[in-house]
């Protein structure tokens, strides 16, 4: 004998208010998210230019080494004084192309540093060499 005998009731699960939720949470999501913006360098390898170098048109080579000491013609520059050199090589030049050797140890802050000084002074033809230190 039952004294007490369940009802069986029939359970039914509303999934509206869950719907309602997840997109109040995508929505929210959607709208909090901030896209950065990363600037990029373009650069053209020497491997991509098809042009034949002149004597006369040679470009300004920097070599920047892993310690992060500036030369250019064998000469030892100041990073202040980059731009500066930069403009007189320049004008001695017909060549407004600048090419920076550099090794893979560089630091690559150094690295952007220059490229942004070398785009300050509006050239955009920059090539970059690396070179593996032996």
């Amino acid at each position: 004998m039952a004294l007490f005998k369940k009802q069986k009731r029939n359970i039914d699960l509303n999934v509206a208010p869950l719907i309602d939720i997840v997109f109040l949470l995508l929505i929210f999501f959607m709208l909090t998210s901030e896209f950065t913006d990363f600037k990029t360098i373009d650069m053209i390898s020497p491997n991509q230019s098809n042009t034949i170098i002149q004597k006369s048109k040679l470009p300004i080579i920097i070599n920047l080494s892993e310690k992060g000491l500036i030369e250019i013609d064998n000469v030892s520059i100041a990073l202040t004084d980059l731009p500066f050199t930069i403009k007189n090589k320049l004008k001695n030049s017909e060549n407004d192309k600048i090419v920076i050797s550099t090794l893979n140890e560089t630091k690559i802050n150094l690295l952007i540093n220059i490229v942004d000084m070398i785009r300050s002074l509006g050239i955009e033809n920059i090539a970059l060499i690396t070179k593996e230190n032996k």
